[in-house]
């Protein structure tokens, strides 16, 4: 009898996809992606939103309840590039993030058309 063991990628959640994030304002950007593929007994407990900005380098972790599959990032700093990705995670562990996307908030006075 010949057993193969599971490798841990195949253990966790696929990744989301499609992240995409738009500044809203001077202080916001709004984020949304899509869900990963899953099985039938495969269930995402939560999403890990991990953020940091390109002037204080500050790491962020947000926990995100599903169904929901947006989140709007605030306080932020104007005019200031942040780095996002996004993961899965269920009861076997957290998958493997998005790519990273970088979204710069917008200057302060500017308004989103």
């Amino acid at each position: 009898m010949c057993v193969r063991m599971r490798e841990l990628s195949e253990l966790v959640p696929e990744q989301p996809t499609n992240l995409q994030g738009e500044a809203r304002s001077a202080n916001t950007i709004q984020l949304t992606w899509d869900a990963p593929e899953l099985s039938p007994d495969e269930l995402i407990d939560t999403y890990e939103l991990y953020y940091n900005d390109s002037h204080f380098r500050q790491n962020v972790h947000v926990t995100i309840s599903p169904p929901r599959n947006t989140h709007l990032l605030t306080d932020l700093t104007p005019d200031t590039v942040y780095h996002i990705r996004v993961a899965a995670k269920s009861a076997r562990g957290e998958g493997a993030s998005t790519p990273t996307v970088q979204v710069r908030t917008l200057d302060y006075g500017t308004n989103v058309t």
